[in-house]
């Protein structure tokens, strides 16, 4: 069946949502069906403004490319995230590891007074949960994933770049886990190895005790 959804990527001064800040934000919105069937229909990519005296610590430039320049004249992060959520409407939202890019999203509804529902979607799906669903026995991360399935994946950790590698990369993952029976919306992976942080509000959790990752 064909669905429409909203892949979204968010990159970050830190992994903590609680303490750190989204630098930059992109998402793809498309039409996703059978035998890997992709249909763009539109882009969203914004750097986001970080609040006074906050720093993008060197070794994340070193990771993503960004530096402090790239975000002068930025929105806010208000502003970026509402303009995201939407153009991410009435779609499944969808990203490669998606407690973490939602605990993000969620922290900022928090904060603005908004609500944290503001924060959460009904319907989303992780592709790290869909690869340990579907191929249990090998790496999860988007690097790898992509590597097993031929997708490109050029400049990884830059938010456009990670997005259009997952959007092939659930399309696959989609087909897989259907054929297979396998319920995969909403579902996030625990792990002894990798646990989880941020539960997204209506996620079912699934408790893998052996996991093989690669970052």
């Amino acid at each position: 069946m064909n669905e429409i959804v909203t892949v979204i990527d968010v990159e970050t001064t830190g992994l903590d949502a609680t303490t750190d800040h989204i630098t930059e934000i992109a998402a793809i919105r498309a039409e996703v069906g059978p035998r890997g069937y992709v249909r763009e229909i539109g882009r969203f990519q914004t750097y986001v403004t970080l609040p006074d005296g906050v720093d993008i610590p060197e070794f994340i430039t070193e990771l993503t490319g960004i530096k402090a320049e790239d975000l002068r004249d930025a929105p806010t992060a208000e502003s970026a995230i509402t303009a995201m959520w939407y153009f991410a409407r009435r779609t499944v939202v969808v990203a490669q590891n998606a407690p973490f890019d939602l605990s993000f999203i969620r922290k900022q509804y928090t904060q603005i007074g908004g609500g944290a529902e503001r924060g959460a979607t009904e319907w989303f799906a992780c592709t790290r949960a869909m690869s340990r669903l579907v191929d249990p026995d090998e790496p999860a991360s988007l690097a790898p994933a992509c590597k097993r399935y031929g997708i490109p994946l050029n400049g990884h950790h830059r938010a456009m770049n990670d997005v259009e590698a997952t959007l092939q990369l659930y399309a696959i993952l989609k087909e897989k886990a259907e054929v297979n029976g396998i319920t995969y919306h909403n579902v996030v992976i625990d792990s002894e190895e990798r646990p989880l942080i941020y539960t997204p509000p209506g996620a079912i959790v699934r408790t893998i005790t052996k996991t093989k990752e690669a970052e």
